[in-house]
């Protein structure tokens, strides 16, 4: 059977009458330069066992994405019941976004919102898949199969450099498709800013890679669309490492109060190309 590359170690090479290595010959000198090449050997050896643990932890990521047969899909106002879903499911109460939210931004800008879905079958448990439920057969020939969404981007344009309040609102005449020059609140289409509202994946599918999966397609189509110059999203402190290695910056505390505030701004710049680039 295979080595077990995380098993017991080797016996460590020393300089000792014991061991063995062969005592180098050539004094106190050699003795250094051979403790110095064990060091040496020491530390890439273990550079090496790190990195194939992060391989081996990444080839997991994989297999487990690979299981799932994963695929991105513009999300439409027929994919309400299962945003709703998927939101009660990875937010607390406070931080989640309203039903008629989801309708407002599901029907102003379904261009910005983005699902990662997966096509399951009868046997999911309605606890760990909440939205199999509210999802929509493929084709008729196999009703139990599903395109079931287990991660989502929703978002809208402001023009504001970062998330607000007002551009978390929606104004209440977006129905009659009547809106004031002055109104703020909301999708705004001459915006230059994708403010996300929200980003989740479902608990049963994360430690997966999926929310990455998912955000960078998002940031790849939004960038080749040219219709914004960055994205703007609100995290609290313990996940800011996690949108840094996306490729945000942190930008401060927000003055958002949604959710009781303390946000911190997080933003993603598009690349700048001059003319003739």
């Amino acid at each position: 059977m295979p080595r077990d590359l995380f098993g017991q170690s080797p016996p460590p090479m020393v300089a000792s009458p014991e061991s063995q290595t062969p005592k180098p010959e050539g004094g106190d000198e050699t003795a250094s330069q051979h403790n110095h090449i064990y060091n040496e050997f020491t530390i890439h050896r273990d550079e090496r066992q790190f990195s194939l643990q992060e391989t081996l932890n990444s080839r997991a990521k994989a297999d487990g994405r690979n299981e799932i047969h994963p695929y991105v899909q513009a999300l439409t106002l027929s994919d309400l019941e299962s945003c709703i879903a998927l939101e009660n499911a990875t937010f607390p109460p406070q931080e989640r976004c309203s039903r008629e939210k989801f309708i407002y931004r599901l029907t102003s800008c379904p261009e910005l919102c983005l699902g990662l879905f997966s096509t399951l079958g009868s046997t999911q448990d309605p606890a760990s898949v909440p939205t199999y439920s509210t999802a929509r057969p493929p084709d008729s020939f196999r009703p139990e199969l599903k395109q079931t969404l287990i991660a989502m981007i929703v978002a809208t344009k402001t023009t504001t450099p970062t998330v607000t309040d007002v551009s978390m609102e929606f104004p209440p005449e977006y129905a009659s498709q009547l809106r004031s020059l002055d109104e703020k609140r909301g999708h705004m289409e001459d915006g230059r800013t994708i403010c996300i509202h929200s980003f989740g994946v479902l608990p049963s599918y994360q430690k997966k890679g999926l929310g990455r999966v998912l955000m960078r397609s998002y940031q790849q189509r939004m960038e080749t669309c040219g219709i914004a110059d960055r994205i703007a999203l609100l995290t609290h402190g313990h996940l800011e490492a996690m949108y840094k290695s996306m490729g945000y910056g942190e930008r401060g505390e927000s003055d958002v109060q949604f959710g009781g505030g303390r946000w911190t701004d997080m933003i993603y710049e598009f690349a700048i190309f001059q003319p003739g680039e």
